[in-house]
């Protein structure tokens, strides 16, 4: 009984001690919290930003429900006499994330204030009260110089247009920058009342360039609601040529849109200007006034601008797709000046057609950039029988410049005219032979494949036969089928000497399949040895896998070491291609080609793949060679880049190590500093 009665006694007791041990730690919080805020009040700049940091990410990461409680605390920190500067302005700027209207008159107590006016505008400039724009208005007699150009900034933010009577006396303040700071924030507000403050008010002259600038805000402003007649009417006054050339630019695109019947003249006015920032704005203002009226006024003025506007108005008819102005353009590729010269060039590719061909070569051979304008406008120029007077136009050209068309040819993937194209592929020049082919391998269809394969087999061994073995390889990879993409081939193989014969296996080769790998393999064992021969380079290229099997046989059996060699490399260059996918894979397979090799190379080659693979099998292959003096090298690399490539955990902890003692044992001080840059980045 007696022990029962003490159990009780020691429950009572715990429980006692925990209710005051938690009543303690709420205690200690609200007097940490207490004290968080006491020492943000004596925070000055330059000191210790952590119990700032600390309540800012409080702020910027809080809910929206607790915005309140942080603005009370706020408002409390910017009343506080005690408080310093730098705190209060904290507080401002955290008020502009959690302020609502309650700080709103506290606000404009500071908008007054000689250091905090501008932070109290920051915090309130952007909250959507009415209160807000009150405050403003009645500050704006009791502030002066910087302080009430900021008032008038907000002001003309919130487009407040109560304040617009505020605004009026304050365009002639003898204070410069109060006065057109009042006059930019009248142009931003905008309206009828605002206008007419900026029409009928003298100011000083050096103020007259900030009222054109409103006025034309005040223009964009009602073009943009409709009023086109009333915007245009101010674009037209400020197009005066006593006006500075900023305001007439600024003008010319307004009006342009507001006036479209009536401002070409006005544009092409300014397009004849020697200034060339008014030139560009006549070029911004005839992008909106595009049309076949606009083409036919540029096309009366084009001889008489100068070189820059020339460019320009190039540059308009196209936006306009004047065709018409084809011929016009055309003639301006004889211009003198280079940049009016590649304009027309370009301008042709949408205004031009077949009959600008011949035209488009003969300026090819120009060379530079106007030779190489005239390659990309042949190229993209669109329109019937465009490569069909590009063929026509071969016969007048230079080789350097029929190389070029013939390259172009392949890109418009036009295949009628492939038979004319064909002759070329026996043209005294090696670069048209080459282009031909390569243009050929894009344009030919499944019926003309044979007679490609031909052309391809009669060419002698260099550039142009490398040349052709693309092209085939690329027409028969358009074809759908594997069956279909190999056909060709295969029935080129019959009856084909040895020399043809190693060309067709080297492009079943790169084709690749199933059907291919069947061919190839064949012809591996042929009793021919340069069949022999071409069939191994043919599997040692293979694109994919499936020749795997093959290259390890072969790399243990072929009949000559050459053969052996090329095998093995096309052997780990497959295996390496699963890197990757497979690291785990690859890294045993890699290892076991080891037992494979007969010399020196082929067990550094086999080393350089490991290097590749992130796993711990290929660490431990490599590092197994790092005692043979002929490997250490090649070895120690592979380790040092095996590591590189694990992500941080337990494996890439283990592959340190091996780096570590690397750089600790390596005779080879490129080696050491390798492993100690890669430990650094751990």
């Amino acid at each position: 009984m007696s022990n029962m009665i003490d159990r009780k006694i020691l429950m009572v007791f715990a429980g006692a001690m925990m209710v005051l041990f938690v009543a303690g730690s709420f205690a200690t919080a609200a007097d940490q919290t207490g004290d968080l805020w006491a020492s943000i009040a004596k925070y000055e700049f330059g000191a210790s930003r952590t119990n700032v940091a600390v309540v800012e990410e409080e702020i910027r990461t809080a809910p929206v429900k607790k915005y309140s409680q942080y603005e009370d605390k706020l408002l409390v920190l910017i009343k506080d006499s005690s408080a310093t500067y730098d705190s209060k302005d904290f507080a401002c700027r955290m008020l502009r994330i959690v302020g609502s209207e309650k700080c709103v008159p506290v606000m404009g107590e500071l908008l007054v204030d000689e250091k905090l006016s501008h932070m109290a505008r920051y915090a309130v400039q952007g909250l959507p009260f009415p209160s807000v724009d009150e405050v403003l208005r009645s500050v704006l007699g009791k502030v002066q110089g910087s302080r009430k150009i900021g008032v008038i900034a907000s002001i003309a933010a919130r487009a407040d247009k109560k304040a617009i009577p505020f605004l009026q006396p304050l365009v002639t303040d003898a204070d410069a920058g109060v006065a057109g700071a009042a006059i930019a924030a009248l142009g931003r507000i905008g309206g009828p009342d605002a206008l007419k403050i900026l029409t009928d008010t003298k100011v000083a002259d050096n103020l007259k360039t900030v009222v054109m600038e409103s006025r034309l805000m005040c223009a964009d402003a009602m073009l943009a609601k409709g009023d086109s007649g009333k915007a245009a009417a101010i674009y037209k006054e400020m197009m005066a040529d006593t006006n500075p050339r900023g305001i007439r630019s600024a003008a010319i695109t307004g009006l342009a849109k507001a006036d479209k019947e009536n401002a070409l003249p006005v544009v092409i006015s300014m397009l004849k200007s020697k200034d060339a920032s008014c030139q560009r704005a006549a070029g911004k203002a005839l992008i909106e006034l595009k049309g076949e009226k606009t083409a036919k006024a540029l096309l009366t003025e084009l001889c008489s601008l100068s070189p820059d506007a020339q460019v320009i108005a190039i540059n308009a008819l196209v936006a306009s797709r004047a065709k018409s102005a084809a011929a016009d353009v055309a003639k301006m590729t004889a211009s003198s000046d280079d940049c009016v010269k590649i304009a027309a060039i370009q301008a042709l590719v949408e205004l031009g057609d077949a009959s600008n061909v011949e035209l488009l070569a003969g300026l090819v051979k120009t060379g530079g950039d106007v030779g190489k304008a005239a390659i990309d406008s042949l190229a993209r120029l669109k329109g019937k029988g465009v490569s069909e007077a590009i063929m026509k136009s071969l016969v007048n050209v230079d080789a350097g410049s029929k190389a070029t068309l013939i390259s172009s040819l392949g890109e418009r993937q036009n295949p009628e005219i492939v038979a004319d194209l064909m002759k070329y592929v026996d043209d005294p020049d090696e670069s048209v032979r080459v282009e031909a082919l390569k243009s050929l391998g894009a344009l030919v269809r499944e019926k003309e494949i044979p007679v490609l394969i031909g052309m391809m087999l009669k060419t002698n061994p260099g550039r142009v036969q490398t040349a052709g073995e693309q092209a085939v390889q690329v027409a028969c990879a358009k074809l759908r089928s594997e069956k279909k993409r190999v056909e060709p081939l295969v029935n080129a193989l019959k009856g084909a000497g040895v020399e043809q014969r190693a060309v067709l296996l080297h492009c079943l080769g790169r084709l690749g399949g199933d059907r291919a790998l069947e061919i190839v393999r064949t012809a591996s064992k042929d009793s021919d040895e340069k069949v022999q021969e071409s069939a191994v380079r043919a599997l040692s290229d293979w694109t994919d896998e499936g020749a795997i099997p093959d290259l390890v046989e072969l790399s243990r059996n072929a009949p000559k070491d050459n053969l052996k060699i090329l095998a093995f490399r096309g052997y780990i260059r497959l295996v390496s291609l699963g890197a990757k996918k497979s690291p785990g894979k690859t890294a045993k397979t890699l290892a076991d080609a080891m037992k494979l090799t007969f010399r020196p190379d082929e067990k550094k080659l086999v080393l350089g793949a490991l290097g590749g693979v992130a796993d711990m099998a290929a660490m431990n292959a490599a590092q197994q060679c790092m005692q043979d003096p002929a490997f250490s090298n090649e070895a120690e690399l592979a380790c040092i880049k095996i590591a590189q490539q694990f992500r941080p955990g337990p494996a890439r902890d283990k592959a340190m190590e091996v780096v570590k003692k690397i750089a600790e044992t390596t005779k080879n001080p490129n080696i050491r500093k390798q492993a100690t840059s890669v430990m650094s980045r751990k």
